[in-house]
């Protein structure tokens, strides 16, 4: 009966996905931008994007959705939630190639945008603001830059070159970068590659760094520029007076990014099923070895769960000995920090742990995220474990005692071992829930199995494969998990031990 509902459960989650990408209907032709201006039209933009204040100058009447990626966009637009969405014209027209003949779009120009690097103010470089202005006036009085701009931004997305690396750097450049957005910063077999890729790999030769790139969304990129997290971006960043009050622009901007409209084309239908199917599963998995990311991602999601699971039952083990001192301070105060954990998300944990406890540390991504998430588990074991401890039988305790035993026998023969057993289930509910809470370390710029799939995706522009293929690996890991644990169960318990 068990299996039965899985499969069913797995059945009307495939039936849900395919119904999503099925589609929306026509509705009204969208020909111009004054059409766009509508209370009937509904146009995406990327949340903190420098295209996003054009839809409040542009379509006053529109209603406005914002997204946190271009991919969620193309989508939204593909399956009818939106009418349209705004954005840099040469990445609307990558997105179009992806989807030939999906999309439509509108010549006339809402506007354009200076993009360009951009410089932490605090970053541990002090002569890296004078290197990259530099750089780029150099550049562009050799006619390099316009040269790389043509190459990139033409129909076709060219290989990246190979650039040599410094031989002996001065030091190693933290860059902040996109790595979903074609052609500026994208993933092409397993690799970062694009417009801005390549310029900043030529920067790091010229002055001898060594880089190190950090894929990540805008906002947190801006952010991590801002307080020195990384020490400059790639490029590929509009320049608005609101991001110059944080990080530095320099004076040449790479280019002028004309900002276009895109909507859905009328088109007749949507092709073979079973075509189609087979494109989407080529596409995710197969084209530029994709599979080999999400392989890549679920071994750092397995290192997650297996680093914070024991640092987890550890930590949770010394909270629950600290909730239960006689001393009341300590006692209060652990009861406290319990408390205020479980009563914030696990998300709002990873972001404090990395953009406060640690920022000025040194440690890397993957450490704090494990450190992050055995503090969230770490403190549902000692509250699952407090509540083992409490539901032994005081009788059985005052006759340990009676016996001669002394208190750190009762505890480890007595009253552990029952509480273990009492609480296994729900010790083994909280070991799923972190599994399944690693799927947030995107948001630091860790690919892990999710944040893999959200690239593909990017790639792509089609949800089905790469979100079905990631639910089915987070069931299978969550139900070896169970397995294992439930196999540990069966030694830890005498009373199973005794009926095998």
């Amino acid at each position: 009966m068990k299996k039965r509902c899985i499969a069913i459960s797995i059945i009307l989650l495939t039936a849900l996905l395919l119904a999503g990408c099925s589609g929306a209907g026509k509705g009204k032709r969208l020909e111009t931008l004054e059409d766009l201006n509508d209370p009937s039209v509904t146009i995406g933009a990327m949340t903190g994007s420098a295209q996003e204040p054009y839809i409040a100058k542009v379509f006053p009447k529109a209603e406005e959705k914002q997204f946190r990626t271009v991919n969620e966009m193309v989508i939204a637009l593909d399956s009818g939630q939106i009418d349209a969405f705004v954005h840099s014209k040469d990445n609307i027209l990558s997105a179009m190639k992806e989807k030939p003949g999906e999309f439509r779009l509108i010549e006339e120009p809402v506007g354009e945008t200076p993009v360009g690097m951009a410089v932490s103010p605090h970053t541990k470089y002090p002569e890296l603001l004078s290197q990259v202005n530099e750089f780029l006036k150099d550049m562009k009085a050799s006619g390099e830059l316009d040269e790389m701009y043509q190459r990139w931004m033409g129909e076709d997305v060219p290989p990246m070159p190979d650039i040599p690396e410094a031989e002996d750097p001065v030091g190693v450049l933290s860059v902040g970068t996109s790595g979903e957005l074609v052609p500026n910063s994208f993933y092409a077999d397993g690799e970062l590659v694009g417009y801005d890729i390549e310029l900043t790999k030529r920067f790091a030769y010229k002055y001898d760094y060594a880089v190190e790139f950090r894929p990540e969304g805008i906002d947190a990129r801006i952010s991590d520029t801002e307080f020195g997290r990384v020490d400059m971006l790639s490029g590929g960043i509009g320049e608005t007076p609101e991001r110059a009050e944080k990080v530095i622009f320099p004076d040449t901007p790479l280019y002028m990014q004309p900002i276009s409209a895109v909507v859905r084309a009328d088109r007749a239908g949507s092709g073979n099923f079973f075509e189609n199917i087979a494109n989407s599963l080529e596409k995710t998995l197969v084209r530029e070895n994709r599979w080999k990311m999400i392989l890549s991602g679920l071994a750092v999601t397995l290192e997650l769960s297996v680093g914070a699971f024991i640092l987890g039952c550890a930590l949770g083990f010394v909270l629950c000995m600290l909730r239960r001192s006689r001393n009341k301070a300590v006692s209060s105060f652990t009861n406290g920090f319990v408390s205020l954990i479980d009563g914030i998300p696990a998300l709002l944990v990873l972001l404090i742990c990395f953009y406060v406890v640690f920022s000025k540390m040194g440690l890397k991504e993957i450490p704090v995220a494990i450190i992050a998430f055995s503090i969230t588990f770490g403190c549902r074991v000692s509250s699952v474990l407090n509540t083992g401890l409490n539901s032994v039988d005081r009788g059985e305790i005052e006759a340990a005692e009676a016996m001669g035993l002394s208190p750190l026998q009762v505890f480890t023969k007595i009253q552990f071992p029952q509480a273990v057993n009492l609480t296994f289930g729900m010790f083994k509910t909280q070991v799923v829930t972190m599994i399944k809470n690693t799927s947030i370390v995107g948001y630091i710029a860790v690919m892990d199995l999710t944040k893999a799939s959200d690239i593909i995706r990017a790639r792509t522009y089609e949800s089905f494969f790469s979100l079905v293929f990631t639910a089915v690996i987070y069931f299978l890991i969550a139900r070896a998990a169970l397995a294992l644990l439930t196999m540990l169960g069966d030694r830890i318990d005498p009373r199973r031990r005794a009926k095998k």
